[in-house]
């Protein structure tokens, strides 16, 4: 049997999503924009509810809050215009010099995407070998293999327990091909590690692949391929991410928007309904027992 790699969750900033960074690290377009913060699912349902309903309370502070906000929009502070003049008109150059900056940063931008573009033509054949090896498609070569153990390092203790798990293996072991469930151990010692419950453990188990590919427009498109499984029929799943059309203030990619293939759950799989249990007695016979509660809550 194989073993996970343990985890790794540590604390990150996330930046805009990119192809680096989706769904591991790194951010090579527009490393400065920035994404929604993603909280957990907890936290995001209970502010939720707890805005809902200081909101659903007070229409009154609704109305204020909308008010004042729209009375704010394009309203200078006042603190530049009681500058004396000569100083007022420095702040006009510094603002004239920062148009300027932002023009080569819009032109920096596009450089770095055409560069990842270039260098992804290049990655791309490594992509498809660690495929073809995580798969069981084919074995990785002496040079490879030689190559990635001259990175590790092994204490004594580890090397024991290595040797321990080969005693052990059965035929079914031996025969084993691939990697299984690399996806999932790549995922898991990530920052989507917060994120991943155990039942979404069970179907990503199944993920055999992920892909990436750029847009014609500036985003780009990750693709999920999965084997065989028992939640769901669709053998490969797309989210695309998409940026702005124009850039923003400072010349960095502005993160717009991302769309997502439906999935088509089988009966009783879907994975983003909880069904809740609920106790009830029975006052004949003064016993619990448990019953689906009617109405299924769904995660975020």
């Amino acid at each position: 049997m194989s073993s996970n790699i343990p985890n790794k969750r540590g604390q990150s900033m996330d930046p805009a999503p990119t192809p680096q960074n989706t769904p591991m690290n790194n951010a090579p377009i527009s490393s400065r924009a920035q994404a929604p913060q993603v909280p957990s699912i907890n936290e995001e349902d209970l502010d939720r509810a707890a805005a809902a309903s200081i909101f659903a309370q007070n229409p009154k502070l609704v109305s204020m809050m909308q008010n004042k906000l729209q009375g704010l929009v394009g309203k200078s502070s006042g603190y530049v215009e009681s500058l004396p003049a000569p100083v007022r008109e420095r702040v006009a150059g510094l603002k004239g010099v920062q148009k300027e900056h932002s023009k080569l940063e819009a032109e920096f931008q596009e450089e770095v995407l055409a560069l990842e573009k270039r260098f992804f033509a290049k990655f791309t054949p490594l992509y498809e070998k660690r495929s073809k090896i995580v798969n069981g498609q084919t074995e990785p070569s002496k040079e490879d293999v030689e190559a990635g153990r001259a990175d590790e390092e092994e204490d004594e203790e580890t090397k024991q327990a290595q040797a321990e798990v080969d005693k052990q293996a059965d035929e079914a072991t031996a025969n084993m091909k691939g990697i299984p469930e690399f996806w999932l151990s790549a995922m898991k010692n990530s920052s989507l590690a917060e994120t991943i419950t155990d039942r979404d453990e069970e179907a990503l188990k199944h993920l055999t692949d992920i892909r990436m590919e750029y847009l014609d427009r500036p985003g780009f498109r990750l693709i999920f391929e999965f084997a065989e499984n028992d939640f769901f029929t669709n053998k490969q799943l797309t989210k695309t991410y998409y940026y702005q059309e124009e850039n923003g203030y400072g010349g960095d990619f502005i993160y717009d928007h991302a769309e997502g293939d439906k999935i088509e759950w089988k009966a009783g799989k879907d994975l983003t309904v909880k069904v809740e249990s609920k106790k009830q007695r029975n006052k004949s016979m003064s016993t619990t027992f448990l019953e689906p509660a009617s109405t299924p809550s769904r995660r975020a």
